[in-house]
């Protein structure tokens, strides 16, 4: 099999739209997909920016790479950034359904609001639970589909907790 030199995610937030991220491929296997992205100047900025914004990294930090691992069997994503000089900046997940492979290096999944961002002195934040009311309110998600998002926050809490999240993962 030739591995594809870019995957495509396609990214669905359900009341919100699609968005596509181009990444570059790393490796697949049958539990998930590896990505890896070096931003463009103007995404670092427009990106650490919003991170500042939200209180995630200091105002001096900028995100210059960012390694994603796509589970294809876990409600949840896991994204690494880190800054200009290689050092860590915090892990963050998405929580959504499993990945899914599409073809021809197109995958989608889909989120479900709820998000967590793990300092690297370990804070866990846990993120948009106004946004996650507003969508169960709306009828955005599903009854079982926002079970699956509170039972994934709920674990990936006991996991940090537990020093086992992220290193599981990565």
């Amino acid at each position: 099999m030739i591995e594809p030199m870019n995957a495509t995610i396609h990214y669905i937030r359900p009341g919100k739209g699609l968005s596509l991220y181009v990444e570059d491929f790393v490796s697949e296997d049958e539990t998930c997909l590896r990505t890896f992205k070096s931003l463009p100047p103007d995404i670092v900025e427009r990106l650490s920016a919003a991170l500042q914004r939200d209180g995630l990294i200091r105002a001096d930090q900028r995100v210059q790479t960012i390694a994603k691992v796509y589970f294809f069997n876990q409600p949840f994503n896991l994204l690494e950034f880190r800054d200009t000089e290689g050092g860590l900046l915090g892990h963050y997940s998405d929580i959504g359904e499993p990945a899914t492979h599409r073809a021809d290096g197109n995958y989608e999944m889909i989120d479900l609001f709820l998000d967590i961002w793990l300092t690297p002195d370990g804070t866990l934040l846990e993120l948009d639970w106004d946004e996650f009311e507003e969508a169960i309110q709306h009828n955005v998600i599903s009854a079982g589909q926002a079970q699956v998002a509170r039972a994934a926050m709920q674990r990936l809490k006991d996991e940090v907790a537990a020093g086992i999240y992220p290193a599981r993962y990565l």
